[in-house]
């Protein structure tokens, strides 16, 4: 007798929450994103009568059970739904890129900040000019600003920030950015992302300082045959951090590096070319050319979860022909 009270106390106390919701929509007082999450959810009524009576008279505290057991069967599938439609591309929110550069510019900072994204950044075929596209979800907001800060120097910031704390489930999915960077002026690039594939391909531009701080996906980041101007000798020109997967890094043939490596004790052994590269202390890949090389360009990579792949690219035919 006591365990019939205590389901039917279990029981009336579902009815009233799914009253009050219902009259919370109704009102507005409810964001549409959690109604969309309890009416997707009301199924789990189902499980919880059918937990009740199965447990009754067999269990103690079997509604108590019954109910801990839904909702952690409802948060479990639900964070599977959002995780699966999360890798879905979408396109139905675009932000063009447009930000025209003054041609006397000394330094342009450009500081990304990407949710579930994939990013792509290259060499602009407009000088003194940034062009580009985000593409994604109705549930992210993509702000551009540009600074001149008055000194030869301007900061562009591109953030994505989400909308709404609880996005609706139909909306999500995930987004693309791909940003054009102008070949003639010096660069600072950031880029912070957390989830999605990164391709810095910074070939044939001035690079002064590169920073890379990606939480979950793979990257590949493209050096340029290049000599910074604003760093200084024996100094990183930036940090190269993949926390949850593989990065690979293509150096020019004509570029000396030396790169220290955080593996994170993974053991996971780095993959490079010995005859262009030696691997020192068990933590650096260094240039065998480093010694006679007038600029050395100096990075931390960090992968403490991935692989780290190290590729030499061979100089262009035309930049073999001027220098012979």
């Amino acid at each position: 007798m006591r365990t019939q009270r205590r389901t039917n106390l279990l029981l009336g106390v579902v009815v009233l929450a799914t009253a009050l919701v219902l009259l919370g929509q109704a009102l507005g007082i409810i964001p549409s994103q959690l109604f969309d999450v309890v009416v997707r959810a009301w199924p789990a009524l189902l499980v919880l009568a059918g937990l009740s009576l199965l447990l009754r008279g067999r269990v103690p505290v079997s509604s108590a059970i019954a109910l801990v057991l839904t909702v952690a069967l409802v948060a479990g599938i639900a964070a599977y739904a959002f995780s699966t439609r999360s890798q879905e591309r979408r396109d139905d929110y675009r932000e063009p890129i447009a930000q025209a550069i003054d041609p006397g510019l000394g330094l342009l900072r450009v500081r990304v900040s990407t949710l579930a994204t994939d990013v792509e950044l290259l060499r602009s075929v407009t000088p003194d000019f940034v062009a580009g596209e985000f593409t994604g979800s109705t549930e992210s907001q993509f702000t551009v600003a540009y600074e001149d800060l008055g000194d030869g120097s301007a900061t562009l910031t591109l953030r994505e920030a989400p909308r709404d704390t609880l996005p609706l489930l139909e909306a999500v999915g995930r987004g693309a950015l791909r940003l054009e960077l102008p070949s003639d002026v010096p660069l600072d690039v950031e880029l912070v992302a957390a989830d999605g594939l990164v391709a810095l391909n910074m070939g044939e531009t001035q690079v002064e300082r590169l920073n890379l701080d990606l939480t979950h996906g793979d990257s590949v980041v493209t050096l340029p045959d290049y000599r910074p101007v604003s760093s200084v000798q024996n100094q990183s020109q930036g940090t190269l951090a993949v926390r949850d997967g593989a990065i690979t890094l293509v150096v020019p043939a004509t570029v000396a590096a030396r790169l220290e490596l955080d593996r994170g004790g993974s053991g996971v052994e780095p993959e490079y070319d010995p005859a262009f590269y030696n691997f020192l202390f068990n933590r650096v890949l260094e240039s065998r050319t480093i010694e006679q090389a007038e600029t050395i360009v100096q990075y931390a990579i960090v992968a403490p979860r991935g692989r780290i792949r190290l590729e030499v690219a061979a100089p262009e035919p035309a930049a073999t022909e001027a220098a012979s």
